[in-house]
């Protein structure tokens, strides 16, 4: 329904139907929409066709009154401005000639409704618009301008026909004739009248008494005639009048009206029940996190110690050592060369280790008491991901694990106490697999010596599709740097795709709901829905500016950490325990006992045992202490396979025991 304002319609004279009649709406103070211009304001009018009553009446369920105006244009007028002139802007707009032109004030009722009030006289459009707020009471009171709708029962359609003038001391039956030819009726048809009154909060449509005048029944400027045929039975419709066909126009309105709010009420409750689920994933996951921050600040602390009281814990080798295991940096012996130094693979004290040689004494001193590393001997992640030497590729779930595994390394080095912990140059070279496909990240610290200001960084082509953006700008690394190459190598192991422009290749298929043909099919049946989560999540990481990246806990690891619980029925690597089973993952072992761990422990030298195994084979040296680290989250993989194995009487006593 318009609000309360008057209005004013431009047609011809009313006693002669014009070709293209205009009706427009002034807004009145005080809730007049006034724009400054020059030295005074501008006044807005709304300028509606009588056309407009012929396609607006009717559609989108539109039947009462003669227009929706809020679905009308308007125009902004100068206050200075005549009407005459605002005439002329008219036939700018719609090409009306003046003289086929005539203004008419509407007028709100005290029903609600807006109907024609009375017309602007010659000597009144030579009125500014500011002066057209206190005109004087229309005199002529012989005439009266009503609006004709027909409606049809057999279709149950209301229309618009026209406007007609009539004397109000005639009689409706005298322009029978009139209305039968609008409608096409024959002139024997009978018809019966009705004034349509108002329609909130219920529809009042009166019959009209074709032999009383017109100023009897009430019948003035600005009312609406609605006629139709009178049936006879048995040609009765479901809506046979026009009140019944209103009245059900309201209701489906209403009923509509409260489909709605029903509607918008169920996705409230489900918007509150996602909120409420987010807040308690949001509670888990910084419980988990302060609980892994625990461990890691006791982990911390217990090597410091260790470090402390014994020199055997971190092991220092000397130069002999290492020319020994590599038979003097022989040849034979390289199995890498890149821009941090020569790699090779040897033996110490019958342990399998990679040591690296630095290329820069400034390196060589920076890391020095990290130049022998544990041997892995799955390589890095990029030979896993483009599978070189015809390796096998990694499995899904491989994949989602180590993608877990980086976001809660990076999350235990950006939750440094005193100063959060980057490490600067995050690519799938520098991350290392075992033999039961478990990431670890090296070269941590590296980029310092090579992205210092003025320098240029060696291997540039390999790095900047995994470098921070706003590196180029900012010369500063942080660890939304870090947040950013994790979403590139996301996106690399979901699709196996080379890094550059990867992030627009994914952005464009999940637009275009294609993201299935990107994922890497060699990794199996990769679960879609958290295909897309990774997706999603790997593109957001790769946000151009570092205020558009989430945040590693709160947003990143909430979406990841769900996907790493659940392992599948067969992905792991498989060997014999001491009890005969065949199909038990490695990881599952205890090195000494051979048998499934019950309560996995990280003891100080970096190996996991069963909690009761106190001395370490992997190095063949004596324990200094029984400080050790649960490993829960090897203990819940072990307890989600043991549950698989339920029909198993044998895992049925395990998993009790667990």
């Amino acid at each position: 329904m318009p609000p309360p304002y008057s209005h004013i319609k431009v047609p011809q004279r009313c006693c002669d139907l014009p070709r293209d009649p205009f009706f427009s709406r002034r807004l009145d103070s005080p809730h007049q929409r006034k724009i400054h211009w020059g030295f005074g304001f501008l006044t807005t009018w709304w300028v509606v066709r009588e056309e407009d009553f012929r396609s607006r009446i009717g559609e989108d369920g539109h039947y009462f009154d003669l227009i929706d105006f809020s679905a009308i244009e308007g125009f902004n007028v100068p206050p200075t401005m005549t009407i005459l002139r605002f005439k002329e802007k008219l036939t700018e707009k719609f090409g009306t000639p003046l003289q086929c032109q005539r203004l008419w004030w509407w007028a709100r009722r005290q029903n609600n409704t807006y109907r024609v009030d009375r017309p602007l006289t010659t000597e009144e459009e030579n009125l500014p618009v500011l002066n057209t707020n206190s005109l004087p009471t229309w005199s002529n009171m012989d005439d009266a301008l009503v609006f004709l709708k027909h409606y049809d029962p057999g279709k149950a359609q209301l229309r618009y026909v026209g406007l007609l003038s009539v004397k109000v001391a005639s009689r409706p039956s005298e322009i029978l004739p009139k209305l039968r030819s609008l409608a096409g009726f024959c002139l024997s048809e009978t018809i019966e009248l009705y004034e349509e009154i108002k329609f909130e909060p219920s529809v009042w449509c009166e019959a009209i008494d074709i032999h009383n005048t017109f100023s009897a029944g009430e019948i003035i400027t600005g009312d609406i005639i609605c006629f139709q045929k009178i049936l006879k039975p048995p040609d009765i419709p479901k809506y046979p009048s026009v009140a019944s066909f209103l009245q059900h126009v309201c209701d489906q309105k209403t009923y509509e009206e409260v489909r709605k709010v029903h509607i918008l009420e169920e996705e409230i409750v489900t918007l509150k029940h996602q909120a409420d689920t987010y807040l308690v994933q949001k509670e888990k996951a910084v419980t988990a996190y302060d609980q892994l921050k625990h461990e890691r600040d006791n982990a911390v602390q217990q090597v410091n110690e260790l470090r402390d009281q014994s020199t055997h814990i971190i092991l220092d080798f000397s130069r002999k050592d290492m020319e020994q295991a590599t038979e003097h940096f022989k040849n034979a012996r390289e199995i890498g060369d890149t821009e941090y130094g020569h790699t090779y693979k040897g033996m110490i004290h019958n342990m399998k280790v990679l040591i690296k040689l630095s290329s820069s004494q400034k390196l060589f001193q920076q890391e020095v008491s990290a130049l022998v590393y544990e041997w892995l001997p799955n390589g890095n992640l990029e030979d896993r991901i483009i599978c070189t030497n015809n390796s096998a590729p990694l499995s899904w779930y491989n994949r989602t694990q180590i993608i877990g595994e980086i976001c809660c390394a990076l999350l235990f080095l950006h939750s440094n106490k005193s100063t959060a912990l980057v490490h600067g140059d995050l690519r799938p070279c520098n991350i290392l697999i075992d033999a039961n496909y478990r990431s670890k990240i090296c070269n941590f610290g590296m980029s310092n010596l090579f992205l210092q200001l003025g320098t240029f960084p060696p291997n540039l082509t390999a790095r900047l599709p995994y470098m921070d953006p706003e590196f180029n700008t900012t010369e500063e690394l942080t660890t939304l740097s870090d947040v950013y190459s994790l979403g590139v190598i996301i996106l690399r192991l979901l699709t196996g795709m080379p890094p550059l422009t990867l992030s627009e290749k994914v952005a464009e298929a999940l637009g275009s709901d294609s993201l299935h043909l990107l994922i890497d099919k060699s990794a199996g049946d990769w679960p879609y829905i958290e295909a897309k989560q990774l997706a999603l999540i790997g593109l957001s990481c790769t946000g151009m500016t570092r205020k558009k990246r989430p945040d590693l806990l709160n947003e990143v690891w909430i979406v990841i950490e769900p996907l790493t619980r659940k392992p599948p029925a067969a992905t792991w690597p498989y060997l014999q325990s001491a009890s005969g089973d065949s199909s038990v993952p490695a990881a599952f072992i205890c090195p000494i006992s051979m048998e499934i761990m019950k309560d996995p422990q990280v003891a100080s030298d970096g190996f996991t045992y069963e909690a009761e195994a106190i001395r370490s084979p992997m190095t063949n040296l004596a324990l200094p202490n029984l400080n050790l680290v649960p490993n829960r989250v090897l203990r819940s993989f072990i307890h989600g396979y043991l549950q698989q194995q339920q029909p198993n009487p044998a895992y049925q006593q395990q998993l009790s025991e667990t």
